[in-house]
């Protein structure tokens, strides 16, 4: 009679352990387990969709798995007490205990949390496929146990002032993109990373200066007017009057198109300018797309605090700064950049500091104000410097190799 109820006890033990174990899997898989890949699952395997009914509810899920393998590893401590207890019978209590203690613990530690939590994290689709349906039934009888936790933990926690969580930071989630064991291609992950840059690109980072900006002056021959629409290399052009600060607007090649059966003069092309919007230079890109796609606009002036006209901008541009290039670049727009073997940059001064720094992954900072090359040299030196003047711009040393009478015409960029 003794050794069936030992026998019966073991058994029960053994049960408790598994099942505490099993309860350790649900909490372990539905954490690791992506809802998106459940939601796609679950019109395929009726597991999946007990799992994702789970994975739904994650919060109550976790007390009802803490819960019920809490149950069962008491359960298994209290049985296995009783039972070494009763076949050590006759030895000091003193010694008995700790040493029951000591080897329920490593049970519980091995068998009920670090073998089932080891397993589901590496196989949680295998680990839900096997426990849950039966465990989804269980969750269901025990949610009132369930919603007397969560409502007592959660009156304890809001006592404490810790019932909020703390939010990802951007800096979290761009460590978790760039994370190389995700399943990302290359130009993926460099396509969300600057997606999640996007807030902090400003219109100025991405315009094209003025004097750079392929433009039509309406005082001009008509001939001359003729021969530039005729071989732009882009299909909107500026239109201006007189100064290249006074723009009425632009001309779209498919207008001009309509001109071919007319006389080609001012007047006509004054009957197919297109207004074009101003905007701030501060401004947000990610503003001026939202801006750009409803009202379908696609080429804006920009003009900084004062109301001066800095230059022009492009929605390309802007979708640039996610996509990479994709975008033909005008021969006006074309700078010379030769790398040398000493490990130097050649450039000329009117280079994009955002293009110098795509194209050579520098880090060169646009916190100067300076949009160009000739620009940044001219703000830190203070002024027009004269040929072989160098500094030093963290690990890069700038030497001007060519001054023009107005502007720095090229630089020779080292690095170190």
């Amino acid at each position: 009679m003794h050794t069936d109820l030992r026998l019966i006890s073991i058994l029960v033990i053994v049960a408790a352990l598994i099942i505490g174990g099993l309860f350790s899997c649900l909490e372990t898989a539905t954490v690791a387990v992506s809802e998106y890949r459940l939601s796609i699952l679950k019109d395929k395997a009726v597991w999946a969709k007990y799992a994702y009914q789970l994975k739904l509810e994650l919060n109550k899920v976790l007390i009802f798995s803490l819960f019920g393998n809490s149950l069962f590893n008491t359960i298994f401590t209290t049985l296995t007490t009783i039972l070494i207890t009763a076949l050590l019978h006759g030895l000091d209590v003193h010694l008995i205990l700790p040493l029951a203690t000591l080897f329920v613990a490593l049970f519980i530690i091995i068998f009920s949390e670090a073998i089932p939590k080891i397993i589901a994290a590496r196989s949680p689709l295998a680990t839900l496929r096997l426990i849950s349906i039966p465990l989804y039934y269980v969750y269901q009888i025990c949610k009132p146990i369930v919603w007397l936790i969560n409502k007592i933990v959660y009156s304890i926690t809001r006592l404490l002032n810790a019932s909020r969580s703390e939010k990802t930071s951007l800096e979290e989630l761009k460590a978790i993109v760039a994370d190389k064991d995700l399943p990302f291609k290359n130009k993926h992950r460099s396509i969300l990373l600057n997606s999640i840059n996007l807030e902090n690109v400003t219109i100025k980072e991405v315009l094209i200066p003025l004097r750079m900006a392929e433009a039509i002056n309406l005082n001009d021959n008509i001939e001359v007017i003729k021969k530039q629409i005729y071989t732009t290399h882009h299909t909107r052009v500026i239109v201006y009057l007189g100064q290249i600060d006074n723009i009425l607007g632009f001309v779209h090649s498919k207008d001009v198109l309509s001109l071919a059966n007319k006389i080609f003069s001012q007047d006509n092309l004054k009957q197919i300018i297109r207004p074009i919007t101003f905007v701030h230079d501060f401004l947000p890109i990610i503003h001026q797309i939202h801006r750009a796609q409803k009202y379908k606009n696609r080429i804006f002036v920009t003009i900084n605090e004062y109301g001066d006209i800095l230059g022009i901008t492009c929605l390309e541009d802007m979708f640039e700064i996610v996509f990479g290039n994709f975008t033909t670049t005008s021969p006006q727009q074309k700078y010379l950049a030769v790398k040398n073997q000493q490990n130097q940059l050649i450039v000329d001064g009117t280079m994009l500091i955002r293009e110098l720094n795509e194209s050579y992954h520098l880090a060169i900072n646009l916190t100067m104000d300076a949009l160009t090359v000739n620009g940044l040299v001219q703000k830190i030196l203070c002024g027009l410097p004269t040929v072989g003047v160098c500094f030093r711009l963290n690990n890069l040393i700038f030497e001007v190799i060519n001054v023009g009478d107005y502007w720095v015409e090229r630089v020779k960029i080292s690095f170190f």
